[in-house]
């Protein structure tokens, strides 16, 4: 059987993991085979010795840290040498055992959170070339107010601006937005529905070719 690539990407507090395990959930248990993957644990490891090191050497904000050549230096190594080969190779082993993914965050999400520290990613666009391309992406949003609710923490302005990131990344990519502020469980209904319909569309090429 054809397998796909889901990803899930959007504004903070407006529900990619709740959506994204849901839909793990509900695609095996209409009979799919999927694997869940957890696109910020291949980040966390160098981001965490980033925010380690910008609290020892006294910067107020990791991104002070991060603007610094050397440390954009090793940005770059490690996403060559650990991120790429875990992000693709991990997809594709799973898929090379049957298993389609779905996956909590991906690349579009990596690359909103350096534009939102004013920075570009290091080898963005080698890595929006080489990265495994989705066959189903969504971009969840949201209303601004309930998106405070859930992440009482950021202002209205951080919010603002990543709305206004995640918009034009998914024009640059060509993402489906879905708005998570409808019943969910017409977004959940939805999101399935679009996938099994590239399941079923993939098949007929198959047979086709």
């Amino acid at each position: 059987m054809k397998t796909l690539l889901v990803t899930l990407s959007g504004t903070h507090g407006t529900g990619k993991s709740t959506h994204a395990g849901r839909c793990y959930y509900l695609l095996n248990n209409n009979g799919y085979k999927f694997s869940y993957l957890r696109h910020q644990d291949l980040i966390d490891p160098f981001g965490f010795m980033l925010r380690r090191g910008a609290r020892i050497l006294g910067f107020a904000q990791t991104n002070q840290l991060e603007r610094m050549k050397p440390v954009r230096v090793l940005w770059s190594l490690y996403i060559l040498l650990v991120y790429l080969p875990l992000l693709a190779g991990g997809i594709a082993v799973r898929r090379r055992l049957g298993y389609s993914v779905v996956a909590d965050r991906y690349f579009y999400d990596f690359i909103v959170a350096f534009w939102g520290q004013r920075v570009h990613v290091p080898l963005e666009h080698v890595l929006a070339w080489v990265i495994p391309r989705p066959d189903v992406s969504f971009v969840l949003d949201a209303d601004e107010q309930r998106i405070l609710r859930e992440r009482p923490e950021h202002t209205a302005a951080f919010i603002r601006d990543e709305k206004e990131l995640y918009c034009k990344v998914a024009k640059w990519f060509g993402l489906e937005q879905v708005r998570t502020t409808e019943d969910t469980q017409k977004v959940w209904k939805h999101m399935v529905d679009e996938i099994e319909e590239s399941f079923h569309t993939s098949q007929i090429k198959t047979k086709q070719s």
